[in-house]
């Protein structure tokens, strides 16, 4: 049998460097390690028989005709050689304000700009909240009376800010059995009365779909008739229509907090806080981890349910401090051992292994078993193996696989600038904008290519996300996800490069490009989806140079010995930032 025997070393250069990790951090991962170096070798059989089962064949045969005849052992030597150069990417909005959420990533873009280390949920609220204690136990709820006009066959929803004796809302009014698309186009909604009763009203929600290229946006203003899905309704809520205000609790931050605090204590056995889910000192905070995703899908957005913007993390400075899961932690603590379950999605909670089911990235054959067991869709190996053919973005992502990542957890702090090894900044919602601009200057200071990816382009609206967006998982769609280009105003303040230097006109013609998207986002009418996938593509038709695909398990070897790579232009060249040790240059397959 093949086996993953230390090849990371002969690539990440900081194997021996420090980890920065408390005293019960270095214990965690170090109890984590010996553990998973035995069950990674116990695991290889029983990988090697799913990779040779008749199910999984059938799949290679539809999607990968080449891979079909492969040997077993060869599919888990390339899973385990993209896992050498896969990104780890951690997504957060651009923009965030703690007082606001409770369920959102610690960072942003102003915190990256004002910080000298990646934060992580709990230090993002103690450094940049006026009162962290509110933030803990915040309840963020909604204010609303449902009646029913029967003669008229309408619903007259009342609202009020503030509390029910608070200030009154614009009442509003839906004609029963007709489908509403929601102001920010997000949703369909539609009422209907209760099993006919008078006294309560069901209300059906669908998540709107809006494919790059379908020019679907609608006023602003307001709500509008539209079809109603013919799919069934992500979610029906039944209310009492009695004209009585009545509270509807959409978020509760104690709770939200106190399930991820337990999530870290009891699936990955860190440092209990003095008072749950609520730490009093940075020290404290610090015991805690940043969380992020292996990007074995190869997402041209990095990690976009969780916000606008990505760090990739260096694969060489965070391996000998980051433990692995099979499972996404905050799923399996809420739908699992919370007992919620999640629409759409096909799991076995029974294939779970918490802490005790924990890898790294030296030994991790057991987490592939473990993620192809809990995801019935056949997990990450499928559609790794599938997104691995080339040309990038020949086989898309299924709305359902965008949650079948292993989960990466740091737990030393991740310091600036050797941390990370690139951003990433989705074009749609933040190029030609202030804060794609604030970003801009981030990664300049620090020294890191910013790369531009397409991403879903999935809103009618395109504005940037403040909390996490699960929409892809509840859509019925398929994403390319296949569209990167590389920022060559912030290129030139790093030792990268992207094969022959990037001209002076090259440089002018994407500051051109920046101020007309800029200038196009004044006229809301005009910036759809429709028209960021156009401007995408003249983009990609003026700089073909910039363009570029995330690495594969045989790409840039040479430069990886001794620096950092951040992925492959369309024409072969390694894009990798500079070493005194390794100057070569080095052409792949595209």
């Amino acid at each position: 049998m093949m086996r993953f025997h230390v090849p990371w070393c002969s690539f990440l250069i900081s194997c021996a460097l420090s980890t920065d990790m408390s005293a019960w951090q270095q214990r965690v991962f170090d109890e984590v390690a010996r553990r998973a170096s035995e069950q990674s070798r116990a695991a290889e059989p029983k990988l090697l028989y799913l990779l040779d089962s008749g199910d999984f064949r059938s799949h290679l045969s539809k999607c990968c005709p080449s891979l079909v005849n492969l040997p077993s052992e060869e599919l888990m030597e390339r899973l385990s050689k993209r896992l050498e150069v896969a990104e780890v990417c951690s997504g957060f909005p651009a923009m965030h304000d703690p007082s606001q959420t409770g369920d959102s990533a610690g960072m942003s873009i102003s915190f990256g700009l004002t910080g000298s280390f990646f934060l992580n949920d709990w230090e993002a609220v103690l450094l940049h909240s006026a009162n962290p204690h509110s933030v803990w136990h915040k309840i963020e709820a909604t204010y609303v009376a449902y009646s029913v006009d029967s003669t008229l066959q309408e619903v007259l929803v009342k609202k009020w800010f503030g509390g029910c004796s608070g200030v009154p809302l614009p009442r509003q009014r839906y004609s029963l059995n007709k489908c509403y698309g929601t102001a920010d186009l997000s949703f369909v909604m539609r009422f209907t009365t209760a099993s006919g009763i008078s006294e309560m009203v069901s209300l059906s929600i669908w998540t709107a779909t809006h494919q790059t290229g379908a020019s679907d946006l609608e006023s602003p203003a307001g709500t509008g008739v539209v079809p109603c899905p013919s799919r069934l309704p992500l979610v029906t809520q039944v209310h009492v229509a009695d004209g009585e205000c009545h509270i509807h609790v959409r978020k509760n931050n104690t709770e939200a907090f106190l399930m991820q605090d337990q999530a870290e204590t009891f699936q990955y056995e860190l440092k209990p806080f003095r008072v749950p889910a609520a730490p009093a000192t940075l020290i404290e905070a610090g015991e805690r981890p940043v969380y992020s995703m292996v990007n074995l899908n190869m997402i041209d957005a990095g990690s976009p349910l969780y916000g606008d913007v990505s760090a990739v993390f260096s694969n060489k400075h965070i391996l000998n401090s980051t433990l692995l899961s099979s499972v996404d932690s905050g799923f399996f603590q809420q739908y699992c051992i919370g007992g919620k379950t999640f629409p759409r999605l096909s799991y076995n909670c029974s294939a779970g292994r918490a802490f005790e089911g924990l890898g790294t990235f030296l030994h991790n054959k057991h987490l592939f078993v473990n993620n192809m067991e809990f995801w019935k869709s056949g997990g990450t190996v499928q559609s790794a193996l599938q997104r691995g053919q080339l040309p990038w973005g020949s086989s898309p992502v299924p709305g359902h696989s965008f949650l079948n990542y292993l989960e990466a957890t740091h737990l030393s702090k991740l310091h600036y600038p050797e941390a990370i090894r690139f951003l990433i900044g989705t074009f749609p919602v933040l190029f030609g904008t202030e804060l794609g601009a604030n970003l801009q200057i981030w990664a300049k200071s620090r020294g890191w290519v910013l790369v531009w990816a397409l991403g879903l382009n999935d809103k009618a609206l395109l504005r940037p996300t403040r909390d996490f967006d699960f929409g892809p998982l509840l859509q019925d769609m398929d994403f390319k996800v296949n569209g990167r280009m590389v920022d060559p105003i912030v290129l030139g303040h790093t030792t990268a490069t992207v094969g022959p230097p990037v001209q002076p006109d090259v440089v002018n013609d994407f500051e051109k490009l920046w101020a007309d998207v800029g200038a196009m986002r004044g006229q809301t009418r005009q910036l759809t989806n429709q028209t960021i996938a156009t401007k995408w593509q003249e983009a990609m038709l003026h700089f073909p140079q910039l363009l570029l695909r995330p690495l594969l398990g045989e790409d840039c070897t040479k430069q990886l010995r001794h620096a950092e790579c951040v992925g492959v232009t369309l024409d072969g060249h390694c894009v990798c930032y500079a070493s005194a040790e390794e100057p070569a240059t080095q052409m792949v397959a595209v």
